[in-house]
């Protein structure tokens, strides 16, 4: 790529570059001067050699803008000395002035003997020595217009990587005024990497664009070799554009590389895709012109001498003539695509022509040729280059477009066939209308047969649900009667109470009778009267009293025996905790409008929601915190100085031995506390610590079973008597 610029460039310079008098750099230098004459090296390393009192004219001349593989004394030698006399005018004392390098290897400047700039690290010692190629700015100013002297300390060792076609210098070193060096960079810089970028950009969405038309039509290889085609060309502008930002000199050879086989590989592409494209066989004359261009590519690698038409023009001139032939092959065979690369070609060839003639005529408007100093002449090469991207363009842009114009007729053709499918269709569809006619007699007689074979189904069906209601009814009457055990043996001390009083009242009611028979009773009788009727108060309250405990063991007990049926659900346990907390304490102040008692909800926040039914972990808080509540006015009742009821609910996510998350509820109070005694006897349905007629003994039982059976979780109880209890479940995460 960089060669059709070098050429852009001669065709413009080919004014008297035969200076051979050393020349004062004056300030009309407006671009940048490249200080390319006048050098002289010498192998070796000798920090004496900086001395501008030095006298080298036993040093050899040389030029330090050739190519290193051309330089053997200099590879061989590794490290070596440059000095340059310099001078310039007296517009330029004490100005800032400043030194661009462009270099292949490491370097140290001094001006006059002293040390003006290192660019890397410099030594004969390949793992030393640290190369640096670029430096854009380095600012240094000259009191006077006496002749001073510029000394390179210069290290290129042989582990460095060059390949020997390598056109980049040795040592480049350029001269400006401060105040030219923004301009400098943008023109030469900024600007062309602007086109460079944008021309791959185009590059890529091109090469998407026909790896996608491949994708959708892999008959079509056209459009993967034009799909390359367009990659490998945007990977040469890539390449041409880091190759500039890059200090590693070995990197930078790299790029140099890849970037000459990539732009070489996109005409091999692009003659490829032409073939594709006319359906054009490959034979002697494409293989003739790849194995030249191949050959071409080897002698610029490996820096074989061979003319610029040869090294620079042979694959255009070869891509060219074969465009033209295969063209005329295709277009003699009718081929409606055959002009397509012809007009290509031509807009190709129309850009590259412009591009020459606006640099000629730019030339020409440039003072005595002084291209160098000119910032005209670098908008001129600008331009130049915008329209030799565009003969980039032309031809594989060309083949692009006509793709999409053939894809664009192929969508056409689709559209009348399908068309004519669509006929075909309705012609098909009154053939189809007569086998449905057929298919709904055959579907009659099959439907009356199913509905045979369904009456006797549902008839089957009627007799195993009849069956299975039966199967039902029977294990709820074993249910009903293991329940019916438990509830007669719980609710026979009640029932006694109620027909011991019952009697026993009916026998003071016989003797009342009788005493009122009498009619001649004492003064005294009449208190016997009372006692009588105070008696029968008091068994009537007891009989009441155990008749509502006997209603209530029942209630327990169906609801202990009860079969749910709830749906588990994402629920908020933190939010169920709070409602059902908050409930049983208004509950029990609704009951009790004595009580009063403290309570907290420590919640965490962190907790997640997990899979529960939601109405039976309400009950079992409930449950609980409704004894805490019990527990701790009782204990009030007891007048303890300084005792205050107090209930704390928590939650956490906490994680077993096996790293399994839980989460834990914790439902404690301060209150009367359970003795050890009976402790391990507080699940055990009909149990419990409160008096005869408070509690069924129920509650504990169904909240242990809803927690372990239903939702696969732990139950355990902390107690010290007289201290408080702590209750505490867990529920499985997942």
């Amino acid at each position: 790529m960089k060669y059709f610029i070098l050429l852009l460039v001669v065709l413009c310079s080919f004014g008297g570059w035969a200076q051979k008098k050393l020349e004062p750099l004056d300030e009309s230098e407006q671009s940048g001067t490249t200080l390319a004459k006048h050098w002289k090296w010498h192998r070796g390393d000798n920090p004496a050699w900086a001395n501008p009192t030095l006298v080298d004219s036993t040093w050899e001349a040389f030029s330090p803008t050739t190519s290193i593989h051309k330089l053997l004394s200099l590879r061989e030698a590794q490290i070596a000395w440059f000095r340059r006399p310099i001078k310039i005018t007296q517009a330029l004392v004490n100005k800032p002035l400043a030194l661009s390098i462009d270099q292949v290897g490491a370097s140290e400047i001094y001006i006059d003997g002293k040390l003006l700039k290192k660019l890397g690290v410099v030594s004969i010692d390949s793992k030393k020595e640290v190369t640096h190629s670029v430096e854009r700015f380095i600012p240094f100013s000259l009191p006077d217009t006496n002749l001073h002297v510029i000394a390179v300390r210069f290290s290129y060792t042989k582990s460095n990587f060059y390949y020997p076609g390598t056109n980049q210098d040795t040592f480049e070193l350029k001269f400006d005024q401060v105040s030219n060096i923004g301009d400098i960079v943008y023109n030469s810089g900024i600007r062309k990497s602007e086109i460079f970028y944008l021309a791959m950009g185009i590059f890529l969405v091109f090469a998407v664009l026909h790896f996608s038309f491949y994708a959708s039509n892999r008959a079509r290889k056209v459009s993967l070799s034009l799909g390359f085609t367009m990659l490998t060309f945007a990977l040469a502008f890539l390449l041409e554009n880091l190759e500039h930002h890059q200090s590693n000199s070995s990197l930078r050879q790299v790029y140099q590389l890849v970037e000459l086989i990539a732009f070489y590989a996109g005409f091999i592409l692009i003659n490829t895709s032409l073939y594709l494209y006319l359906s054009q066989p490959f034979r002697v004359f494409f293989y003739l012109q790849l194995g030249l261009i191949v050959g071409s590519v080897i002698c610029l690698i490996f820096g074989y001498g061979m003319p610029i038409a040869v090294e620079v023009w042979l694959a255009p001139l070869l891509i060219f003539v074969d465009f033209i032939r295969v063209s005329i092959l295709a277009d003699r065979r009718r081929d409606p695509n055959a002009k397509v690369p012809i007009y290509s070609l031509i807009i190709g060839a129309a850009f590259f022509a412009l591009a020459i003639m606006i640099v000629i005529a730019g030339s020409m408007m440039v003072d005595n040729y002084n291209y160098t100093k000119s910032s005209g002449f670098q908008m001129i090469m600008i331009i130049a280059i915008v329209l030799w991207v565009l003969m980039f363009f032309s031809i594989p842009v060309g083949l692009s477009f006509s793709l999409v114009k053939e894809y664009s007729r192929t969508h056409q053709a689709l559209r009348k066939k399908l068309q004519e499918v669509e006929k075909l269709s309705a012609q098909n569809l009154a053939h189809e209308q007569e086998k449905q006619q057929m298919l709904a007699a055959q579907n009659e007689i099959l439907e009356r047969q199913v509905a045979e074979r369904t009456a006797e189904l549902h008839e089957s069906l009627e007799e195993l649900k009849a069956a299975q209601a039966q199967l039902i009814q029977s294990e709820k009457l074993a249910s009903l009667g293991e329940l019916t055990a438990g509830i007669a043996h719980e609710i026979q001390n009640p029932l006694n109470f109620v027909n011991n009083f019952s009697e026993l009242s009916i026998e003071l009611l016989d003797e009342l009778q009788e005493e009122k028979r009498r009619s001649t009773l004492a003064i005294e009788e009449d208190s016997l009267e009372e006692e009588i009727f105070g008696d029968l108060v008091q068994n009537l309250s007891k009989i009441s009293h155990h008749g509502k405990r006997a209603s209530s063991i029942v209630k327990g007990m169906l609801e202990h025996s009860r079969n749910h049926s709830g749906t588990k659900e994402m629920t908020d346990l933190n939010n169920l905790t709070d409602e059902y907390l908050r409930l049983a304490y208004h509950g029990m102040r609704a009951k009790d409008k004595a009580f009063n008692a403290d309570f907290k909800a420590n919640l965490d926040p962190l907790i997640p929601k997990i899979e529960v039914v939601g109405q039976d972990i309400g009950r079992v808080i409930l449950n609980l915190t409704n004894n805490a509540f019990y527990a701790v006015h009782q204990k009030a009742l007891q007048n303890l100085p300084s005792y205050k009821p107090l209930v704390q609910v928590s939650t956490q996510l906490v994680r077993d031995s096996d790293e399994e998350q839980w989460i834990e509820v914790r439902v404690k109070d301060n209150g009367t506390g359970i003795p050890d005694a009976v402790k391990s006897k507080i699940f055990q349905p009909f149990f419990t610590t409160k008096p005869t007629g408070q509690g069924t003994g129920l509650g504990l039982s169904l909240a242990y079973d809803i927690i372990t059976k239903g939702h696969g979780g732990e139950m355990t109880v902390e107690s010290q008597a007289g201290e408080g209890t702590e209750f505490i479940f867990r529920l499985p995460v997942s």
